[in-house]
């Protein structure tokens, strides 16, 4: 891979359909087209939508080409397609009132939510919800019409659920609870009845935490620790609980966190946050590192997980307002 440009003065960079949004002071662009912000409206992109606020009366969502006002009737929205958000509202007896839009169809139920709900996620070709709580100590399985399917709680007080990663395949959805940043306990479970199809006991200082759901349907993830030699690299199968750990660079160390890894093909992209930076690329199937771009980068700054498309790899450093564009 190769830099082929370095865009400066960014104070923030989302993702819209691959392709890179540059927010600047004053202004953002999109597939080169530039939009003023004279009103200092926050940007973002979620689930494959973009989107820009100030607050819940003035949110609009880019569809066509164009920023389209949104109605919201109880809180701030997550959305899951451009047409397609969830948004509800708490009573004094613990239930959340919710409103399901889906291409202008308004579904309203109400859950029972003991310690409140949180990044709630809509898996559409299950038309299944997921509600974790603030504390990631549950997760709550409705449906979309708002029947209760199941509930798991994490009885374990040193455990949290790791909310930012519940991969879902076919009909099993994985949940990994974790102690700090290390998984403990990984589990399979049927999404419709909540039957346990699975478990590991884990204590495995490389396996990873956030997992990627691989073309073949497998998951895969890595890790890399500062203060031990080598990275894991993780293969594990969703159907059966099957995990497979290699232990590759066994002489070198690296600093490489597993939410910092991203997927693309048949192949892991790493960011390693040791001295100067860089980017390593792990082939999943030949169980080794590939490839490596050093960032050579002299400041103490953090980097997050590189966004990948088909030809190009872009790294934001967001310390230096920098994005690195490279070509594959």
């Amino acid at each position: 891979m190769k830099v082929v440009e370095i865009k400066k003065g960014i104070i923030r960079v989302e993702f819209y359909k691959n392709n890179p949004v540059c927010v600047y002071e004053d202004y953002f662009v999109i597939n080169e087209t530039k939009y003023p912000n004279d009103n200092n409206d926050y940007v973002s992109e979620e689930n494959g939508v973009l989107k820009k606020y100030k607050d819940i009366s003035s949110l609009y969502v880019f569809i066509n080409g164009n920023f389209e006002h949104v109605k919201i009737k109880y809180s701030f929205p997550t959305f899951f397609e451009e047409n397609v958000w969830i948004e509800y509202s708490y009573s004094e007896d613990k239930i959340a009132n919710v409103r399901f839009m889906e291409n202008c169809k308004e579904t309203l139920f109400s859950i029972k939510t003991p310690n409140g709900i949180h990044s709630p996620r809509y898996i559409k070709e299950k038309n299944i919800f997921l509600f974790n709580d603030p504390a990631q100590k549950y997760l709550l399985f409705y449906s979309k019409t708002g029947e209760f399917l199941w509930q798991y709680t994490e009885e374990d007080a040193n455990l949290k659920i790791n909310w930012k990663c519940i991969p879902v395949v076919d009909d099993v959805v994985v949940i990994i609870s974790k102690y700090g940043a290390r998984p403990k306990k990984i589990q399979g479970f049927n999404i419709r009845t909540g039957e346990q199809i699975w478990i590991i006991q884990s204590d495995a200082k490389y396996e990873p935490d956030t997992f990627h759901v691989g073309e073949d349907n497998m998951l895969y993830g890595c890790r890399g620790y500062v203060v031990s030699p080598g990275i894991g690299i993780t293969k594990l199968n969703p159907f059966t609980g099957d995990l497979e750990v290699t232990l590759v660079n066994k002489e070198e160390v690296f600093d490489s966190m597993p939410w910092n890894v991203t997927m693309h093909g048949r192949r892991l992209y790493y960011a390693d946050n040791r001295e100067g930076k860089e980017i390593g690329v792990i082939d999943v199937d030949r169980k080794e590192i590939v490839e490596r771009q050093p960032l050579e980068i002299k400041k103490n700054v953090t980097i997050g997980a590189p966004v990948v498309t088909d030809d190009r790899m872009y790294v934001y450093i967001r310390e230096l307002n920098e994005l690195r564009v490279y070509e594959l």
